[in-house]
């Protein structure tokens, strides 16, 4: 007489492996995604940081012009120089005047200089002079620093074309460049005469 052995198939076991291993992969891809979300979210956060930095920058001035001062020739008859006081202006950053550059415009030329880093020569026609009459730390150098009081010379003689000498009831522009930030722009009107002042003030 033989045995009958009966062998019974649980499908639904098979069903439930199957529902796990969608489940996992399920699992596997959200985090893949979730991963992918953050570093991307930390990239994007890093770029907005530095764009608003560099925004502030741009739009903020750090500059600001205290005074302006004209030196007139031996006849007092026109000024031949300009003393431009600078400061940093409240919470301003440091500025590098090796990469400031100044255009000095008057009624019918501009001139754009640089700055004169000979420190033994003086203004010239195309390079402005820079110094430091105040330091609020370290030594004197071409970075204007908080604390530090500045003086920017102007040489208005010409080397050689149109002159930019300031002449009575005449006007000038000085716009000075820095390498972040605004243009910081002054207009100076000089008087009806000089009389017989060697230095006149301009501005304020």
């Amino acid at each position: 007489m033989k045995t009958k052995i009966s062998i019974l198939k649980d499908n639904q076991a098979d069903v439930g492996i199957g529902t796990l291993i969608v489940f996992i992969a399920m699992i596997l891809v959200a985090a893949v995604a979730a991963a992918v979300l953050i570093q991307t979210s930390g990239v994007l956060q890093q770029k907005a940081q530095q764009t608003g930095k560099e925004a502030t920058s741009e739009v903020a001035s750090n500059l600001k012009i205290s005074s302006v001062v004209g030196t007139t020739d031996g006849s007092h008859g026109r000024v031949q120089k300009l003393n431009i006081t600078v400061e940093l202006s409240a919470g301003g950053s440091s500025i590098d005047f090796n990469k400031v550059v100044i255009k000095y415009i008057n009624e019918t030329s501009s001139t754009i200089l640089n700055l004169q880093t000979d420190t033994s020569q003086g203004a010239s026609a195309t390079l402005f002079n820079y110094s430091e009459v105040r330091v609020g730390s370290g030594s004197p150098n071409f970075v204007l620093q908080p604390g530090d009081l500045a003086v920017i010379t102007l040489d208005l003689t010409p080397a050689t074309g149109t002159s930019q000498e300031l002449y009575p009831r005449k006007k000038g522009t000085i716009q000075i460049i820095p390498e972040s930030g605004t243009m910081v722009l002054k207009d100076i009107v000089a008087p009806a005469t000089y009389g017989d002042d060697t230095q006149v003030q301009l501005f304020p």
